[in-house]
């Protein structure tokens, strides 16, 4: 188990990375660096990666899509502030045809495939429907804009800065990230499969000084536009999400 990681939230890495492979949403076999944080794979700080990650492996396809637009869940006992879960919910249910369904005892053979909220340390998920239980973890710093990142990324959004395009919009500022995070910002995969334009304003999108070394900016954007935003979805990822569940 590596000790040697750094940051909090949903910022988690380390300086012991694997090589891993990923096949995206067209079929492109690319391969990525993930960290190593306390006995997880973790890829650019909040999705965590199948351990051991099979060759192949991807989000592909409607089996990494959640039936019927319907996500069941359950929320750890004594997790707290279980209210940024609701408001997370809320914020979905109002902007997108996914619909959150309680899994509760006398019903859980009928959804096998579930989301639990727990607080494992940090904010950080899985993309996808995984199948079986899959852990969204909810530290006690992470709040309702986290929680609506984190189910954003299991309903199978990546990271906006990741997009093929990026570099068309914002800048990265590698010398004011540390040397063994800059992995963090590999261009590997795509966000919903580059679904619509660049979208600063995406929930999904890194802030400024994400993996910052030094506290300066490491993403600025083309436009000076704010980036980063955890408040709520932009028109944006309602869009993705609408075109990943049509």
């Amino acid at each position: 188990m590596s000790q040697d990681w750094i940051g909090s939230g949903e910022f988690r890495s380390s300086t012991t990375t694997q090589d891993l492979k990923l096949r995206l949403v067209k079929g492109d076999e690319v391969t990525l660096t993930a960290a190593l944080v306390e006995s997880r794979f973790i890829f650019e700080g909040d999705i965590v990666l199948p351990m051991p990650l099979e060759e192949g492996t991807a989000i592909v396809g409607q089996q990494y899509r959640w039936p019927d637009s319907l996500v069941p869940y359950e929320i750890a006992p004594f997790l707290p502030n279980p209210e940024r879960i609701a408001e997370a919910i809320a914020e979905w249910e109002a902007t997108s045809k996914i619909r959150f369904i309680a899994r509760i005892a006398a019903k859980a053979n009928q959804y096998p495939n579930y989301v639990r909220f727990e607080d494992q340390g940090g904010c950080f998920s899985s993309v996808g429907m995984a199948g079986g239980k899959q852990i969204i973890s909810l530290g006690p710093n992470c709040t309702k804009g986290n929680a609506i990142h984190e189910i954003g990324h299991t309903l199978g959004l990546w990271h906006e800065q990741s997009r093929k395009d990026r570099d068309s919009f914002v800048t990265i500022v590698w010398q004011n990230i540390d040397a063994a995070m800059r992995h963090n910002f590999d261009q590997h995969v795509s966000d919903g499969d580059d679904v619509g334009p660049y979208d600063y304003g995406s929930i999904m999108h890194y802030p400024r000084t994400a993996f910052s070394v030094n506290g300066r900016d490491t993403i600025v954007p083309k436009n000076n536009t704010p980036i980063g935003q955890r408040e709520k979805l932009s028109q944006g990822d309602i869009s993705a999400v609408a075109q990943l569940y049509p």
